[in-house]
């Protein structure tokens, strides 16, 4: 061994020797019976040996048991030692913060007074600094640092960390939105923030609409129902049934007409007595007409509609063709109409006499 390791080791054994001196000199406390002060002496001693051999995790736990007995400045100094040689160096400024408030106006702990404060200064150097602060979207995100939740004033602030690797989160409700990891050396200071994008919306559960959407309009994307062909099928029926009674009205006037011929003859005159045939045979000729009229057009409609419900578009000579029909037929063409003439020769009624044509 060289002569720079024997003498720290050398200075560490006898520290640790006139700590365990003092802790035994100590006068038990009432709580404690002469058996757990003998007991947390040997753990002491074993601590000590534990830390002379640089095994600094084993010394640790000796003397945490030992603290849980009694808590001296000597105990809270030695855990702070091993606690700084195994990187827990937030910790350890801790423990020697509170070793040094113990060790204040107690003469059995000069030594402790003596050590203390160049280890804390020593600490407050190397320890290393970490600053985490909100970024776009994290205002009302929960952030842990390590898995610890961080409160206001930690965020405001910076805060120390051991030496290596700190995960940073961020969680809305049960939710992970963010995570970052960062590795610090000692004496590091970086600053992290946490950014959460938006995220991107949920499609709607199956069997609901999405937003705006009502409840008779197709969806996106979706192929348009084809018109249906029932108005089509309807106004073509009711223009046959018209085209229909326009038949039989026109064969009613056709037996008016034959009646008048019998009564007027020849020459077309007829007597008073033929008047109300002649009426008859014009309410047969209107009714007909505009029976005919409109079937024609029902029909050239429901044809029209029936093409159109079918996905193709009705021939443009085709719908002119109905139109001119139907326009043909309420203007009356082709139709034979009764008229009363102002003068006839034969029978005159008021002065007027009834012609056979109408």
């Amino acid at each position: 061994m060289d002569q720079g390791g024997l003498g720290k080791s050398g200075r560490q054994v006898l520290a640790a020797a006139a700590l365990g001196a003092a802790l035994l000199a100590a006068p038990p406390a009432g709580a404690q019976t002469k058996e757990e002060l003998a007991a947390a002496r040997v753990r002491f001693q074993e601590g000590v040996a534990l830390s002379a051999a640089n095994n600094c995790a084993a010394a640790l736990a000796k003397f945490q048991e030992v603290a849980n007995v009694r808590r001296t400045p000597q105990v809270l100094f030695n855990i702070a030692e091993c606690e700084a040689r195994l990187g827990r160096l937030v910790s350890a400024l801790g423990n020697y913060r509170i070793a040094a408030v113990a060790a204040e106006g107690d003469p059995r702990a000069n030594d402790v007074t003596a050590n203390v404060g160049a280890r804390i200064e020593d600490l407050e150097a190397r320890i290393p600094r970490l600053a985490i602060r909100r970024g776009e979207g994290a205002l009302t995100a929960t952030i842990l640092l390590d898995g610890s939740a961080l409160g206001a004033s930690e965020m405001s602030g910076d805060i120390p960390v051991d030496p290596g690797p700190h995960v940073v989160t961020a969680r809305i409700g049960d939710r992970e939105v963010a995570r970052e990891t960062v590795t610090l050396e000692e004496r590091d200071a970086k600053t992290v923030e946490i950014t959460i994008a938006e995220p991107p919306a949920a499609p709607p559960p199956a069997g609901e609409l999405p937003p705006g959407a009502s409840a008779g309009a197709p969806a996106s994307g979706a192929a348009a129902a084809p018109p249906s062909k029932v108005p089509g099928l309807v106004v073509l029926g009711a223009g046959v049934a018209s085209v229909a009674v326009g038949g039989v009205f026109l064969g009613l006037r056709g037996g008016t007409l034959t009646d008048l011929d019998a009564l007027c003859g020849g020459d077309r005159s007829c007597p008073p007595s033929a008047r109300p045939i002649a009426d008859r045979g014009r309410l047969y000729t209107g009714v007909a007409e505009a029976a005919i009229g409109l079937g024609v057009a029902g029909v050239a409609t429901g044809i029209v509609l029936l093409v159109t419900s079918s996905g193709g578009a009705a021939e443009p000579d085709a719908r002119a063709r109905a139109a001119r029909a139907a326009g043909r037929w309420g203007a009356g063409e082709g139709v034979r109409r009764a008229e009363v003439l102002p003068r006839a020769p034969g029978a005159d009624v008021a002065g007027l006499s009834v012609a056979g044509r109408f």
